[in-house]
């Protein structure tokens, strides 16, 4: 507190003292107060949604269900403009490599409650995976003391059926899927699964190491450096040279893993208003009373998205960021996402 002591001492009228001394305590409050609390990112779901009357939650369902209608619309319009899967309008090939049909093993099928879902890793999939456990019958503490990732706990419970069980139940079932940000997508990949091999190993951050990021660096790295695990350039470099085809599930595009130009999805939810959309779902599926909406899974740190995304794509030139752009470029068109931000966030050269 120097600066109030020398403050003091100045030889200035007592009440323009006093003044500045007002102002000046006032900002250290205020920044006393941005430190000392954390930036709350993510909201608590089970709060706000206990707090909203019923107006409120009717007018969130109206708002959801006018954004599906659209999220539906531009899926089908994508998907004809390039003449993919169900939308195919013409004899000529499609514009894009795609599967010829869905894959089925990838849904979790849950007849009790007629719903089926395909998780797309890093876009809620830790969130829609506890709310599946949590219809099953499983108890928070039940989940949380499991020694087994989530996707295995429900696998268990949900296990991989055949192809035709699956077909049956894309036509009778709600069917549910969760997109982010395709970029925001990766570097959440990037930064929770090749970033530090030596953190998470009970979540199989060290699988993705030697499967991955050993051989990412082998590959691509151009130089010397002490670190062991990839960059973010270097795993942007492997994704924009290699067979999209053969990535792994938690980086694979949403065209080639979920294929919604082969499912008619009735629910879209983004992860930037997930809240509302799982209001929606749950109203859409009759949960209610027995889901809250929730977000199981926070980023890193309290930086905010943008943020972070600025960080790292400042690694990248301007020529990466479009060329991995061209490599999702699918993913952006059919569920509305622009990439002109992280292109502006790169370096020039």
């Amino acid at each position: 507190m120097a600066c109030l002591t020398a403050l003091a001492n100045m030889r200035t009228p007592r009440v323009l003292r006093m003044l500045i001394l007002f102002f000046v305590c006032l900002f250290l409050l205020i920044l006393y107060r941005n430190i000392s609390t954390p930036a709350k990112q993510h909201n608590s779901p089970q709060e706000d949604f206990s707090s909203l009357s019923s107006d409120q939650l009717n007018g969130l369902v109206r708002e959801a269900e006018a954004d599906m209608d659209r999220r539906r619309a531009l899926v089908e319009r994508v998907c004809a403009k390039h003449n993919l899967g169900l939308f195919r309008n013409s004899a000529k090939p499609p514009d894009f490599k795609h599967p010829p049909t869905p894959q089925y093993s990838v849904f979790y099928i849950d007849k009790p409650h007629k719903m089926s879902y395909c998780p797309v890793y890093k876009a809620a999939s830790t969130t829609w995976l506890h709310q599946m456990l949590i219809l099953a019958g499983k108890t928070e503490e039940q989940i949380k003391n499991s020694q087994r990732q989530l996707s295995d706990q429900a696998r268990e419970i949900y296990p991989i059926q055949d192809s035709d069980q699956v077909e049956e139940a894309l036509t009778t079932m709600l069917k549910l899927l969760i997109v982010r940000h395709p970029f925001e997508r990766l570097l959440s990949a990037y930064r929770d699964k090749l970033e530090n091999k030596n953190v998470g190993l009970e979540h199989g951050v060290q699988h993705f190491y030697t499967s991955y990021g050993k051989k990412i660096v082998q590959k691509y790295r151009n130089g010397t450096s002490d670190r062991l695990e990839p960059t973010f350039r270097e795993f942007v470099a492997y994704l924009i040279k290699e067979d999209a085809i053969r990535f792994d599930d938690h980086w694979i595009p949403y065209y080639l893993f979920c294929t919604p130009c082969l499912v008619r999805y009735d629910v879209i939810a983004h992860v930037e208003t997930l809240f509302r959309d799982q209001i929606y779902t749950i109203r859409l599926a009759e949960l209610e009373g027995k889901l809250s909406p929730l977000w199981s899974h926070l980023t890193k740190g309290h930086r905010s998205a943008g943020e972070t995304a600025k960080r790292y794509f400042k690694q990248l030139s301007k020529w990466h960021v479009q060329r991995l752009f061209e490599k999702y470029r699918l993913d952006f068109e059919l569920f509305g996402y622009d990439h002109e931000e992280y292109v502006n966030y790169a370096a020039s050269a």
